[in-house]
């Protein structure tokens, strides 16, 4: 009877595990495209001085905002950004982004998380 109970246990829990991993997989084409629509519009709005869209995406600590916030201060017009692309695994991702001053080029690393329908950006941290 405890041989019929153990082999029942492995059987349920083999089964419940990999059902997680379909879930996620199905849907990470559109995940991935959701992301990079995202990033293309925070550019295209840090290029006419606009950090609303790049604000509301944010889900960081307050030193991570301060440095954010110390961004808005500069006019972003003549910056030149340039994205990698992410590398998503599941529900969080990550890539580098990197913004150009003139003569100075400044890269960030920055992780992602997808949470209830949108992504977030979780971690900004300047890279060195």
């Amino acid at each position: 009877m405890i041989k019929k109970i153990y082999v029942v246990f492995l059987i349920i829990l083999t089964a419940s595990c990999s059902n997680l991993d379909t879930v996620y997989n199905e849907n990470l084409p559109n995940v991935e495209e959701k992301l990079l629509s995202k990033l293309e519009l925070i550019q295209k709005d840090l290029q006419v001085n606009n950090v609303a869209r790049l604000k509301e995406s944010l889900d960081v600590s307050i030193s991570e905002r301060f440095a954010i916030n110390r961004l808005s201060e500069y006019d972003l017009s003549k910056v030149k950004f340039y994205f990698t692309k992410p590398e998503i695994s599941k529900n969080l991702g990550k890539n580098t982004i990197g913004m150009r001053f003139g003569e100075e080029i400044f890269y960030f690393n920055v992780e992602y998380k997808y949470l209830n329908g949108d992504w977030k950006i979780t971690k900004f941290t300047e890279r060195r």
